[in-house]
């Protein structure tokens, strides 16, 4: 097989060697780009990131956290989904999830890194037309008595006995009419009149349900939400995306949740 042609005054590629010239430059063309895939994906800058987040981390830190990573990260893919906290933990423990925003506290897991992201007060919502809807702060016991919407175990056991927890402190067996998995749930509920409860203040900031909250006076837990990954060894995207959202959100490796709980 000829590849050049050439006499006295030049030298011209032949048909195959036309064809073998484009297919080298093709060939060194996908060769450069795997090159600087690989040393993408080896940095953190490359790869897909699967991340689940409760409702209130959807608003209040995933989005923007996700956004600002892009920005600096633009071949890096995301799969992004509201997912109830028990179900993430299972998912990450699998390898089927690579990050989890979710509720604090959660039973003991050795296999996941847990690191707390964002605290907020526990405040009581109160249907617009309850007695004690023009009231700025409450004491707990001024609720004794009363109906109550709560968050359903399954989907958040910490959570939901933090939830308990904070009433049984303050006296309070609450009478439960209805529990939801979900709390924006919960405040729709408030908001039909089926009954009171404790939420995070930034979960009823984001409503648009016709409730009011009321500052808690009684010493009580925050509420937090933790971002949690898998131990070992991870794709380099995962640790990047960690240690971004870490450092955005202005917390250290020093403020590690690890399943202290």
């Amino acid at each position: 097989m000829r590849l050049f042609e050439r006499n006295r005054r030049k030298t011209t590629l032949t048909a195959a060697g036309l064809a073998f010239r484009d297919d080298a430059v093709a060939a060194l063309s996908q060769l450069e780009q795997a090159i600087r895939r690989a040393r993408l994906a080896g940095s953190g800058k490359l790869g897909l990131l699967r991340i689940g987040f409760i409702s209130t981390a959807g608003s209040e830190l995933v989005a923007d956290i996700v956004r600002q990573f892009r920005e600096l990260n633009p071949e890096v893919e995301f799969s992004l989904r509201n997912i109830l906290t028990a179900e993430q933990a299972q998912m990450l423990e699998t390898g089927s999830l690579d990050i989890g925003f979710l509720r604090l506290p959660i039973a003991a897991r050795s296999i996941l890194d847990v690191v707390t992201v964002h605290r907020e007060p526990f405040v009581l919502v109160v249907p617009s037309s309850h007695r004690l809807a023009k009231r700025k702060r409450v004491r707990l016991r001024e609720v004794s008595g009363e109906d109550f919407v709560m968050y359903e175990r399954t989907w958040a056991p910490g959570f939901h006995d933090l939830m308990f927890g904070i009433l049984r402190d303050a006296g309070i067996v609450p009478n439960v009419t209805q529990s939801a998995g979900e709390v924006p749930t919960l405040i729709s509920l408030v908001h039909s009149r089926m009954g009171i409860t404790i939420a995070p203040l930034s979960v009823v900031k984001h409503s648009a349900a016709s409730v009011v909250t009321c500052g808690i006076l009684d010493r009580i837990p925050m509420s937090e939400i933790g971002m949690a990954v898998r131990k070992g060894s991870r794709a380099p995207v995962v640790d990047s995306f960690r240690s971004f959202a870490l450092k955005t959100l202005g917390h250290s490796r020093d403020t590690l949740y690890a399943n202290r709980r």
